[in-house]
């Protein structure tokens, strides 16, 4: 259910001959259908190993005018994920400046003032350009993973009063849904081994670290505090330990 990216369900149903022959009699007629947790976590290992680069294209971007999208797409088929290199490979600086980044229509599209992911993702091209280039991953992991439609629900749920890792939590997800073993094939195909990382996720360190990519240093990234995402920035810090203290010591914009 989770890697369909759907609302966690379960439908139960009473045998009314519980004994373990009429199980196997249902599976060997086709009345219930059956796949182990082994074959469902193979599957996931698999999908993650396997990415293969589709297309790409020069995209010159506001922040930074000599960028180039290469689209990446999971064995599954199911995720597409996309690389912004900025600037020519043979001038990245060393380390190679880098940011994981979750796709986020609202904030990345519309200026959602719910999150800092626009201003965290506009900095990063900005800092990329003025580096002399870099590198971002731009994720399919809407929402921590959980997906869009799991993004409105959550933000209902926060409407009446629960944190952005409570209301993931009602809906059945994690405090955190998402990967980074398809983040960590792509540098490698890119041939990118040591990285600044650009983030406040002490989790994307661990990750890059644990797959050998030399995490040289990490540069934070701070958006704009307001009272909207005032909630969601504290639970971030509190909840999931995130290098976000500067942030909060921010005066409210707006207010």
């Amino acid at each position: 259910l989770r890697l369909g990216r759907l609302l966690p369900a379960m439908l139960a149903f009473h045998l009314t001959r519980p004994h373990p022959q009429a199980v196997r009699e249902a599976l060997d007629h086709g009345a219930l259908l059956r796949t182990g947790v082994d074959e469902i976590n193979a599957f996931v290992r698999s999908a993650g190993a396997e990415v293969v680069a589709v297309s790409e294209a020069p995209v010159p971007l506001a922040e930074a005018a000599d960028s180039r999208f290469i689209l990446f797409r999971e064995g599954s088929g199911l995720q597409e994920h996309v690389a912004i290199l900025v600037g020519e490979e043979a001038d990245w600086p060393d380390p190679v400046p880098v940011r994981l980044h979750s796709a986020c229509l609202t904030g990345d599209l519309f200026g959602s003032l719910r999150c800092d992911c626009g201003e965290q993702l506009r900095g990063s091209m900005r800092l990329f350009a003025a580096r002399g280039g870099g590198v971002l991953l731009y994720l399919a992991q809407e929402g921590r993973g959980i997906g869009l439609r799991n993004k409105f629900r959550a933000y209902t749920l926060q409407e009446g009063g629960l944190d952005t890792i409570d209301a993931d939590s009602a809906l059945g997800f994690g405090p955190d849904e998402r990967r980074y073993d398809v983040a960590v094939r792509i540098l490698e195909m890119l041939g990118v081994e040591r990285i600044e990382l650009l983030t406040n996720n002490p989790e994307k360190v661990r990750a890059m670290e644990d797959a050998g990519i030399t995490v040289v240093r990490r540069r934070p990234l701070h958006g704009t505090l307001n009272r909207h995402n005032l909630p969601y920035v504290r639970a971030k810090v509190q909840r999931a330990g995130h290098w976000l203290g500067d942030m909060l010591s921010q005066d409210l914009s707006g207010d």
